[in-house]
């Protein structure tokens, strides 16, 4: 897996699993701690992708506490520096995959979120179970990111641009 080749908030968000892996006393990043971390980015595109197909985030995410919650957990110095468990490795190489298939130059969050629910885990059943199949996140896709391609390792802050910065004056 190149890292270069993921977005900046894909980055991010792999920073922020490990982080919160080594925090929880996981030896292991598993996809729960790639999906807590997508969901937990402000301004990212996994809640809205989630929502865009039909699923409601707050569920997910009290969902994704208690598998979290029930990964086996250690104390010492392996668990210091988790690393990818097997099923995190397929999730990215999924993703890149998926990004080259749709001519994106980079591996973005949306990208991973697909690849986590493609891949066999009990997230990938979290998801099916709220609605997010691989095939309804992938119809999602335009919600969020409209017809943009991934040409840059910031792509998904342009992405949703009127929602973030504009006013919705008939709601005033």
């Amino acid at each position: 897996m190149d890292l270069s080749k993921l977005t900046t908030r894909s980055q991010q968000a792999l920073a922020a699993a490990l982080s919160q892996a080594a925090a929880a006393g996981n030896p292991a990043v598993e996809p729960a701690h790639l999906l807590a971390a997508l969901l937990g980015q402000d301004g990212g595109t996994g809640t809205p992708l989630l929502r865009a197909a039909g699923s409601d985030p707050d569920r997910v995410l009290a969902d994704l506490k208690t598998t979290l919650d029930a990964l086996p957990s250690a104390a010492g110095s392996s668990v210091q520096n988790p690393t990818l468990s097997r099923s995190s490795h397929e999730v990215l190489q999924r993703a890149t995959d998926l990004a080259a298939q749709l001519g994106d130059d980079f591996v973005s969050t949306e990208h991973v979120v697909v690849g986590i629910a493609t891949v066999e885990s009990p997230v990938r059943d979290l998801l099916a179970r709220n609605g997010a199949t691989p095939d309804t996140l992938q119809a999602a896709f335009e919600a969020v990111r409209g017809g943009a391609r991934v040409t840059s390792q910031d792509a998904e802050d342009s992405y949703q641009s009127l929602e973030k910065y504009g006013v919705d004056l008939t709601a005033v």
